[in-house]
């Protein structure tokens, strides 16, 4: 907390969803996804491409 400075014991729930994400990948059959037709935002969520 900023006004009292006291540390609190809690992590927010997206580090671990986000960082699984791309350790999956990371992992994960080629065939998994076609990296020419998909990009990633910072969230780790796929996006076709459009271009």
């Amino acid at each position: 907390d900023v006004t009292t400075k006291q540390k609190k014991d809690e992590m927010e729930s997206f580090v671990l969803a986000e960082t699984f994400k791309y350790f999956y990948l990371l992992f994960a059959s080629p065939k998994t996804l076609d990296f020419d037709k998909v990009v990633f935002n910072t969230e780790a969520h796929p996006l076709q491409r459009t271009w």
